[in-house]
C-alpha cells in the first residue's frame, strides 16, 4: 500500500509540475495590458479544462471576396508569422465599412472568429462567442499555433479571463479558466491595441 501511495504521488507531483510549466509558457505570450485589465492575475490561477472544442468549420467564406476584405479589415486581423494564415475576430461583430479612409460599423450582437489559411483556400469560422464569451485579442506562437485571450461573464455579471489554446492542423482549441474568482476585470471597456489603432466614427 505503501509503494502505491508513492507511486500516486510522484504521478500528480508531475502532472501538476507539467502544467504548471505549460502555464508559465502560456504566459509568455500574453499581453500586459490584458493582464493588466484584470485584478488578482495569476498565470497559476488558471486550469486546463477536460474536453478539447472542435473548431466549427462553417460559414465558408468566397475567396474571390478575399482582396476587398482585405482592403477593409487588414489593418485589424492577426497573421501568423509567414503570412500564409491570418485570424479575424472584429469583422462580423463590428462589420465595418471604409469610405473617404475612415471606418464606420454598423455592429453585429456576438462574435464570429474566423481562420483563414490563404495557401490552403480554407477559409471558414471556426469560433461563435455570446455576450457572455468575449474573444479580446489574439497571439500566434507559431505557424499553427494560436492563443485567443478574452472573458467569460459569471453569475454576477463580472469578467474572469479565459484563454483557448487553438491548433490549426488538429483544428481544436485546448481551454483554460481561471479558478480565483477575486480575479476580475477592472477595465471593461478594455480593447486590443491593434483595434485601439483604427479610428471607428459611430
Amino acid at each position: 500500500m505503501k509503494y502505491i501511495m508513492i507511486s500516486f504521488f510522484l504521478i500528480f507531483f508531475n502532472y501538476i509540475q507539467a502544467q504548471s510549466s505549460e502555464l508559465e509558457n502560456v504566459e509568455k505570450y500574453l499581453t500586459e495590458d490584458w493582464k493588466e485589465s484584470f485584478e488578482n492575475f495569476n498565470i497559476k490561477d488558471f486550469i486546463k479544462v477536460d474536453s478539447i472544442a472542435e473548431f466549427q468549420n462553417v460559414e465558408k467564406q468566397n475567396f474571390k471576396k478575399l482582396e476587398k476584405f482585405l482592403s477593409i479589415y487588414n489593418p485589424i486581423i492577426t497573421y501568423n508569422n509567414n503570412q500564409e494564415k491570418f485570424i479575424d475576430i472584429y469583422s462580423y461583430q463590428l462589420n465595418l465599412e471604409k469610405k473617404d479612409g475612415k471606418y464606420f460599423s454598423t455592429k453585429n450582437s456576438g462574435q464570429a472568429i474566423y481562420l483563414c489559411d490563404i495557401k490552403a483556400k480554407y477559409w471558414q469560422r471556426i469560433f461563435y462567442g455570446e455576450y457572455s464569451h468575449v474573444i479580446n485579442d489574439v497571439i500566434w506562437i507559431d505557424e499553427n499555433n494560436f492563443i485567443l485571450i478574452g472573458i467569460e461573464k459569471d453569475e454576477n455579471g463580472k469578467n474572469s479571463p479565459i484563454i483557448y489554446l487553438g491548433n490549426t492542423k488538429n483544428k481544436n482549441f485546448e481551454i483554460l479558466i481561471n479558478t480565483n474568482k477575486k480575479c476580475v476585470q477592472t477595465n471593461p471597456t478594455y480593447k486590443s491595441k491593434k483595434l485601439n489603432a483604427i479610428n471607428i466614427e459611430n
